[in-house]
């Protein structure tokens, strides 16, 4: 009887982890709205002489309203540029969603997207070993090819102001 007792709750807690593995795994951001729309070659490069971008992500259509709020950042938008977690401000952006990694000091990394929209907005944290609460940000314009800057912005939560303040380029983006 103490067989089948135990048989049936490792059953239990193996089905159980298996359908909480599966519904995580279609809630991540690259697996959001990637089937529809032209495929887009986008490789993002990180000029910066010291430090690493977090995880990026990129959203066709994106609603720019959901990313600041006045002077500052939305608390989904501080969620990804303090933490590096995307996922806050993915859910709330809406369109076409990709997320394809971090990128070491003067890296670069190519992946496919595919939208419907014209422009997208890409993100990334600044990863705080050196500065903290830093981002990068750029609006392409999809249907124009060639490189265009990622620039570099301060939310000034560590120096209390509180406000977005742009303090450089950081990158690249080029789309083929």
């Amino acid at each position: 009887m103490k067989d089948i007792v135990g048989t049936t709750r490792n059953l239990a807690l193996f089905a159980t982890s298996a359908a909480l593995l599966a519904g995580c795994g279609l809630l991540q951001p690259e697996r959001t709205g990637q089937a529809e729309g032209r495929e887009y070659t986008v490789t993002v490069k990180n000029t910066l002489a010291r430090e690493r971008l977090a995880p990026i992500l990129i959203v066709g259509d994106a609603n720019d309203g959901r990313i600041w709020a006045g002077h500052y950042v939305t608390p989904e938008a501080h969620t990804q540029f303090t933490t590096g977690n995307p996922g806050p401000l993915a859910a709330v952006l809406g369109g076409d969603q990709g997320q394809p990694g971090k990128l070491g000091v003067g890296e670069e990394v190519t992946f496919k997207f595919r939208t419907t929209a014209r422009r997208a907005r890409i993100t990334a944290m600044v990863h705080p070993d050196v500065t903290p609460d830093n981002y990068v940000t750029a609006l392409v314009d999809l249907s124009s090819r060639g490189t265009i800057a990622l620039e570099r912005f301060d939310i000034g939560d560590d120096e209390g102001r509180k406000t977005v303040l742009k303090v450089g380029p950081a990158g690249t983006v080029r789309i083929d």
